[in-house]
């Protein structure tokens, strides 16, 4: 892992192979991210068949009860409100919490599945370490809803705060929403104070053809599909920030933190528009992880590359909204 502050080299493109067959684990795979894919590969589900995806999403929740509590009562609260007529859920410290800042977070799940619980991972150690609110949003999903449907529902959270001081967090395609809004906030006079983008997609043009289990190229493109539409929705005034890597000019957003995984079909994308942020003089922090895949950090949070990757991303947000004027406020 490496953050870089004067200019990015490129970054070594990973090897070329079937783009949908898992295959033998490469031997630079991290041992623990090896041994989960040895003892429980990625379900065999074609992404095209939306029920089935679901179904498989559905599975896991009641399976493994979904992302597990890493807080207790006394310590975080969770509650479950709505922001401009969009549903989200909230961690908040119980203890002391900063009243003028928060993050707002975008999950992950291709667009099509998912639930703002994905967002617990960062959210929890935000409030006990850092006295940082999150709020996660339930934004609307693909096919029923097609884009810009999902960005406007995180917009709408983003202008329903209060907060003086707001970062964004979005991992794989809720990378992308978060990518759009910071885009939004800078053309619409809204300052940010940073944005988190974990294995984002960002560009539906962009997909590698390379050993990637997690979340396959086939996958990829039946992701954009989904969102996206046979007849997209160009007049909408928001469809200018759909697809982040379509604007030209980067100039003058928030700071970034990306982190890159490197058996991932959506790698060569991120790479390239951390080197444009970089470019057009946004300060960003590479995240370049070795050995991992696609949505590691969410898929195993607890496994040692994933723990060091989420502290890098907590700590990340945490200097960003880290200012001398934050008030701590008892609850």
């Amino acid at each position: 892992m490496h953050c870089r502050a004067g200019p990015i080299s490129p970054l070594a493109p990973t090897s070329p192979s079937p783009p949908d067959t898992i295959g033998p684990v490469p031997p630079a795979l991290d041992p623990q991210i090896a041994h989960w894919l040895g003892t429980t590969p990625p379900a065999d589900v074609d992404v095209a068949d939306i029920e089935a995806v679901r179904r498989m999403a559905d599975d896991y929740m009641r399976e493994t009860g979904g992302p597990g509590p890493r807080c207790t009562p006394d310590t975080v609260e969770v509650t479950h409100s709505t922001i401009g007529g969009v549903p989200v859920t909230t961690w908040q410290s119980r203890a002391q919490s900063r009243a003028d800042c928060v993050v707002v977070a975008a999950h992950g799940g291709g667009f099509i599945v998912g639930s703002a619980l994905g967002a617990e991972r960062i959210a929890v150690p935000l409030a006990l370490h850092h006295g940082i609110t999150t709020v996660s949003v339930d934004y609307r999903l693909a096919p029923e809803h097609r884009a810009p449907a999902a960005l406007h529902d995180v917009i709408k959270v983003v202008r329903g705060l209060s907060h003086r001081r707001i970062a964004l967090h979005g991992s794989s395609a809720g990378g992308c929403l978060v990518a759009g809004t910071a885009l939004w906030a800078r053309d619409n006079d809204i300052t940010l104070a940073g944005q988190v983008l974990s294995c984002p997609a960002l560009d539906h043009h962009v997909i590698d053809q390379v050993w990637s289990p997690t979340w396959t190229s086939s996958a990829a493109h039946h992701m954009w599909q989904h969102y996206l539409g046979d007849s997209p929705q160009t007049s909408d005034p928001l469809w200018p920030y759909v697809i982040p890597a379509t604007q030209d000019n980067l100039a003058d957003v928030a700071p970034a933190h990306v982190v890159i995984a490197e058996h991932d079909v959506l790698r060569s994308q991120a790479i390239a528009y951390s080197h444009r942020l970089h470019q057009a003089g946004v300060e960003v922090c590479i995240a370049d992880i070795p050995g991992t895949v696609h949505g590691f950090d969410g898929l195993l949070p607890d496994c040692d590359v994933a723990s060091r990757a989420l502290t890098g991303q907590v700590e990340a947000i945490a200097g960003w909204l880290r200012e001398e004027t934050g008030v701590l406020t008892a609850h």
